[in-house]
């Protein structure tokens, strides 16, 4: 796999985060249909609300700048809401695939031991999923092409060049 020179940003694909906005909406409209028809008017109302919460922020996420992953030779910054994290090359164990659900893949990644306090939840998902942690888009790539990606970014920042 040729590696890109880093610092690079990947955006997310827009396709995906109209899905987002969509399914938003939908979830909203049923739960306007539920309430409207009386069919189901306490689960409508849930469903209206978690709608209405999620489609403002499908909307934020459409702008320009609210979503992208850039990898440079510090490390990896995910992006998500105009929220910024970063996570350092030195402290990943590894990336890889796993399935959340039996329907979906995402990629993980584990830290080195002793690199980052460990939540319960981290620890309950490094137990169930194999990963302590998961990147939410894979920016155009696979999911096994997109972790490999990752890990040799991850190794080509970590470990000294060879002779």
């Amino acid at each position: 796999m040729e590696l890109r020179a880093l610092p690079f940003t990947l955006q997310p694909k827009r396709k995906s985060l109209w899905k987002h906005l969509l399914g938003a909406i939908l979830i909203a409209a049923l739960g306007v249909a539920a309430v409207y028809w009386q069919f189901a008017p306490l689960v409508g109302w849930a469903l209206l609300v978690l709608g209405g919460l999620l489609t403002p922020l499908a909307v934020v996420q459409l702008l320009p700048g609210a979503a992208s992953l850039t990898l440079d030779q510090v490390g990896f910054h995910v992006t998500g809401l105009y929220l910024r994290t970063t996570y350092r090359w030195d402290e990943i164990e590894e990336f890889g695939v796993y399935y959340p659900n039996p329907k979906n893949k995402m990629v993980g990644f584990n830290f080195l031991p002793g690199r980052r306090t460990k939540s319960l939840i981290m620890q309950k998902s490094r137990e169930e999923l194999g990963y302590e942690a998961g990147l939410g888009d894979i920016y155009g790539h696979s999911h096994d092409e997109f972790a490999e990606m990752m890990n040799a970014y991850r190794i080509s920042q970590t470990e000294p060049p060879r002779p």
